[in-house]
């Protein structure tokens, strides 16, 4: 993509569902240039647009990260085999303490232990595991700016949004959803800017009556809408995963400070082996080396830093990518 193709998809990740004519004037492009550019983004497999559930909000579970140790020749189908997981929200392959890091959604304890304890011992390959309960988000992919816009071109835009892109962590449980309610979730996670015609089609009601329930469930922290995208594609191929240790004291200083940082895509206070973990998207190594000894190491409270280098992304945000790479050629044939 080009230098406007990226502005289009900065535009979109401010405001997932914002008019043409909005994105024209945040890009400084024509409405015309800018629909077509879109449309063209959006065909792709590398932007999609979502909405999903937010479990915490909704009641429906808690987030877990899993790190996965895979037998080094079966890391891959492992992976793979995780993205066909209904609990499971993003799988990477990794390089590091780990060799696949997960995401998965456990409804309850029982649940956890099923997950992590029963059910991912039985797949082929997996040698050991370890698990991070969220206890809190501070930022998430919602509310990521990649900097590609000002600062004024963002906060234009986001202040027509009608969901909480602002509210990492739900203060309070949202109402229980209906059944259009749940019509309603299931046509925005397939396209999170379908027409309301179309949302009002799908769930049987009036278009007024989508576009009221759509704005209610935003509104009450239930439903999250996402322009979904790889940093790869924005520039920034270099991700990591941060494993913090941080003193008990200082974990929300440390968590505002961090959240701050247009390089840091997502934060969590966690329960297990460390008190935060994070995922970070830059660049180069050489930005990776300025964030870790620069921005970790100038914040009081943080004990300790273990880094998981992101290789290949096969789901994020429950949109799966699978890749199943081409055989090795055999010695024979690499000399011949």
């Amino acid at each position: 993509m080009d230098e406007l193709d990226l502005r289009v998809v900065a535009a979109l990740i401010a405001h997932p569902r914002a008019s043409w004519p909005t994105v024209a004037k945040a890009v400084d492009a024509s409405e015309a240039t800018v629909s077509r550019r879109a449309a063209r983004i959006l065909s792709s497999e590398l932007v999609h647009v979502a909405a999903t559930l937010d479990v915490l909000a909704t009641g429906r579970g808690v987030p877990v990260f899993v790190r996965v140790r895979c037998e080094p020749a079966k890391t891959v189908s492992v992976a793979n085999a995780l993205t066909s997981w209904p609990s499971v929200r993003f799988v990477s392959l990794v390089s590091g303490a780990a060799d696949c890091l997960v995401e998965l959604v456990a409804i309850d304890r029982n649940d956890l232990l099923d997950l992590t304890l029963v059910r991912l011992p039985e797949l082929d390959g997996v040698i050991g595991s370890s698990s991070e309960v969220v206890l809190r988000r501070f930022t998430t992919g919602v509310g990521w700016d990649p900097g590609l816009l000002d600062a004024e071109a963002v906060a234009a835009l986001r202040a027509d949004r009608f969901d909480r892109w602002d509210r990492a962590q739900p203060t309070e449980l949202a109402p229980p959803l209906t059944e259009v309610d749940e019509a309603l979730v299931a046509a925005l996670a397939e396209d999170g800017r379908m027409r309301w015609r179309e949302l009002a089609a799908r769930a049987g009601i009036m278009e007024s009556t989508a576009r009221r329930r759509v704005e209610n469930l935003c509104q009450t922290g239930a439903l999250r809408l996402r322009t979904i995208v790889e940093p790869e594609t924005l520039g920034l191929p270099v991700t990591a995963f941060l494993w913090l240790r941080v003193d008990p004291r200082r974990v929300d200083a440390v968590a505002e400070e961090l959240a701050r940082n247009p390089a840091v895509l997502l934060l969590c206070a966690t329960a297990g082996e460390h008190t935060m973990c994070g995922e970070v998207a830059v660049a180069a190594y050489s930005d990776l080396h300025r964030f870790l000894t620069g921005t970790l190491g100038g914040i009081a409270g943080i004990r300790d830093v273990d880094v998981t280098l992101g290789l290949r992304t096969l789901k994020r945000a429950s949109i799966v990518r699978p890749w199943f790479p081409d055989p090795i050629p055999a010695a024979h044939e690499r000399t011949s």
